[in-house]
């Protein structure tokens, strides 16, 4: 009956291995592809835009690590929990064993040497004899029996309770290096803070970045130029949803649409979108119906995802901390295609929204829907 209950068991802790193994394989390739991409950004041209970039990369890598980690905990404490188990199982077995030794000396000890006499005086037949012989001789055997059942149980605990250190220390190792990689995550964070102040603080910066960011702007209007304009079937045309779309994102803007003026250095920049805090939901949706046809880092945008609708609409997501969709996708009104974040993002967490109809971006307040 154990053995049948032990094989699916066994079947279980093996399908956990097996997935804990994919998610391990599946984050080292993570970790390559952003590591790729570091490399690939310090090959580029140095830049403001290039620095946030190699800083939000870096931070990302720390994340991925982190995980990696967690994973790592995970199973550690997993094998941690079976060890106890099979410690506490066989200190049960150990205890049981040394019950019947006891029960088995306590029985020879009432016979004593008379005893034995006994059982084989008064012998009615040769039967009784031999079942007499056989009492005493398997009394003997259980007891040598349990006795090395017992020493053979105390080794396999002692190698349960050294495995048990081993994966105890081995924990220990990884929650240092979660604490590690917490605060470097931390310095990487404040490091990026540091350079979004210094941007504002210099005018040197400040300029440069500018022109940056109009550059990279031209950029994306080359790249959806460039992108073969299919028509999507079922896509929503958004022209007649002018002052009805629902808002991609919960919150509150911080950024509007249009030419803006800094008091501060006295210069002019333009903001084809709008930026959106979050309030209680990171959960970006789409305003319409349509396909992804972009889904990637964009220097000026962070992660941003690009829909294309009917009627030669396009909305633009950036900011974005997770991706939730892929190139090639359909997307339905309201359906969530990703979450707020910061990357490359002067605000924090922020959501920055674009509606462009024929490659134009337009003031995405009139369409969307009064609060």
């Amino acid at each position: 009956m154990k053995k049948k209950l032990l094989l699916p068991m066994a079947a279980a802790l093996l399908l956990l291995f097996a997935d804990s193994q994919e998610k391990l394989r599946l984050i080292n390739r993570q970790i390559e592809e952003v590591q790729a991409r570091l490399q690939a950004s310090k090959r580029d041209k140095s830049s403001i835009l290039n620095d946030i970039y190699a800083l939000e990369l870096q931070a990302e890598t720390t994340v991925i690590e982190l995980n990696r980690v967690n994973l790592l905990v995970g199973d550690a404490r997993s094998r941690i929990t079976r060890k106890q188990r099979e410690e506490e199982a066989l200190r049960g077995r150990i205890r049981d064993s040394l019950e019947n030794v006891r029960r088995i000396l306590r029985v020879l000890y009432k016979m004593g040497e008379l005893g034995y006499v006994k059982l084989f005086v008064n012998i009615g037949s040769l039967d009784q004899l031999f079942r007499n012989y056989r009492l005493i001789v398997s009394l003997m055997d259980d007891k040598i029996m349990e006795i090395r059942t017992i020493r053979r149980d105390i080794l396999k605990l002692q190698k349960v309770q050294a495995e048990m250190q081993a994966e105890l220390g081995r924990l220990d190792g990884l929650k240092n290096e979660k604490s590690g990689k917490l605060a470097r995550l931390r310095g990487l964070r404040q490091e990026k803070l540091e350079m979004i102040a210094r941007i504002n603080r210099e005018r040197d910066l400040n300029s440069r970045l500018l022109d940056e960011l109009k550059a990279e702007s031209e950029n994306l209007t080359r790249f959806l130029d460039q992108r073969s304009a299919v028509p999507v079937p079922e896509a929503v045309d958004l022209g007649p949803m002018r002052g009805r779309l629902a808002w991609p994102l919960r919150g509150t803007v911080i950024s509007s649409f249009g030419k803006k003026k800094s008091a501060r250095f006295d210069t002019y920049t333009m903001n084809n979108g709008i930026e959106i805090k979050p309030e209680r939901s990171d959960e970006i949706r789409a305003v319409g119906g349509g396909e992804v046809l972009f889904c990637d880092y964009f220097k000026g945008y962070g992660n941003l995802i690009i829909l294309q609708h009917a009627g030669n609409f396009h909305t633009l997501y950036g900011h974005c901390d997770r991706f939730l969709k892929n190139p090639g996708d359909r997307v339905a009104t309201g359906e969530v295609i990703a979450l707020a974040g910061n990357s490359g993002s002067l605000y924090g967490k922020a959501l920055y929204f674009e509606i462009r109809r024929d490659l134009k971006p337009m003031d995405p307040l009139p369409w969307l829907a009064k609060k």
